[in-house]
């Protein structure tokens, strides 16, 4: 994780995320074994699609009225890009998509707390269970009858919501197993988030560049689970070549962006200068997954910002709709172990 500033006066700043590595060091940590698992460098392998003179001369293009907040945001963003050096870009071969395979598991539950990797086999899958995990094979939509299993409180809290959107829509159509069950904001505002937050959690939710759905979360959702907006800023997908994955599109933002959306929020009685100093962070960069929403891990960014029990060592983190594990996490979803997939991870041996 690397902090991106370029205006000293204001003390704005940029978080570049190393998706991958991030997860590697997280496994490895606390494994005293030689043996660990590091997801494939081939699921963060974007080829350059778009080179620097492109970028640069989008700050050319004349603006319409209604393009002037997008505008704002791509010049910053092409400059924090300015920051970065050029990174090696290696030719390495296609993986087989096994995410794609047909995925399912009966609802169950499992955790690891032996301090090494273990693994958890089915008839045509091997799925590799990280220390410090626990996990549900679950519907987050039937959450409620997991609440006595729970903590009574989590102090961080990760949501990647299957907002309704066309692209699901067509992937459902073409290809039914590739498709997760989407949710209505009906629906969404029915889990029992205020159970499980107290006075210093902080939860980011993930969100669509709908403003629809967006409206949506600020002015109903977060009132339903009792929860006060801390920050909004845009997660940024860069190719390998640390460039952006695909031009902003300022005239229809329904069309692929080479961003999404990311909400902070607090419990609604929380102090109100709680967790404030996370709105200096303007952006969040990173080389994303492959597969499609697999999310960078927000932990490491997030566990400055906290305020832990004085005899708490780690925090307490929960994710609703996982499709992986992480350690100090636990997950919840009908997809928890998707990308835990054996196939998907290198077995090395870990240097002292």
């Amino acid at each position: 994780m690397q902090k991106l500033q370029s205006n000293q006066i204001d003390n704005k700043h940029t978080i570049l995320l190393n998706h991958r590595q991030l997860i590697n060091e997280a496994y490895a940590a606390g494994v005293p074994h030689y043996e660990v698992y590091e997801l494939k460098s081939q699921l963060f392998h974007f080829q350059p699609k778009i080179t620097q003179q492109s970028q640069q001369d989008l700050r050319k293009r004349k603006r319409k009225p209604n393009e002037v907040e997008n505008n704002a945001c791509e010049n910053n963003i092409l400059g924090y890009l300015e920051l970065l050096p050029d990174a090696k870009v290696d030719d390495l071969p296609p993986l087989p998509r096994y995410w794609e395979e047909k995925y399912g598991l009966p609802q169950m539950h499992g955790s690891n707390m032996s301090g090494k990797f273990q693994k958890y086999k089915t008839q045509e899958k091997t799925f590799i269970i990280p220390h410090a995990t626990r996990f549900y094979n679950h519907n987050v939509d039937q959450l409620t009858t997991l609440l006595p299993q729970l903590l009574p409180s989590y102090d961080i809290i990760v949501i990647d919501p299957p907002w309704r959107n066309k692209y699901i829509r067509r992937v459902k159509r073409a290809k039914h197993e590739l498709g997760y069950a989407m949710m209505d904001n009906e629906q969404l505002a029915l889990l029992p988030l205020n159970q499980l937050t107290h006075e210093r959690s902080i939860v980011a939710i993930w969100c669509t560049n709908s403003n629809l759905h967006q409206t949506m979360l600020e002015t109903e959702l977060l009132p339903r689970w009792h929860l006060r907006l801390l920050h909004k800023l845009r997660w940024y997908k860069l190719n390998t070549a640390h460039r952006l994955i695909c031009n902003v599109n300022q005239t229809d933002s329904t069309q692929k962006q080479p961003y999404e959306q990311l909400y902070l929020a607090c419990h609604a009685q929380s102090d109100g200068a709680y967790a404030a100093d996370l709105q200096q962070t303007e952006f969040l960069l990173s080389v994303p997954s492959i597969v499609h929403s697999h999310k960078p891990p927000l932990l490491d960014w997030l566990r400055p910002h906290l305020q832990l029990e004085q005899d708490q060592a780690e925090p307490n983190c929960l994710e609703l709709f996982a499709r992986y594990l992480q350690p100090q996490f636990t997950s919840i979803g009908i997809e928890v172990l998707k990308l835990m997939d054996e196939r998907l991870y290198d077995q090395v041996i870990k240097r002292s």
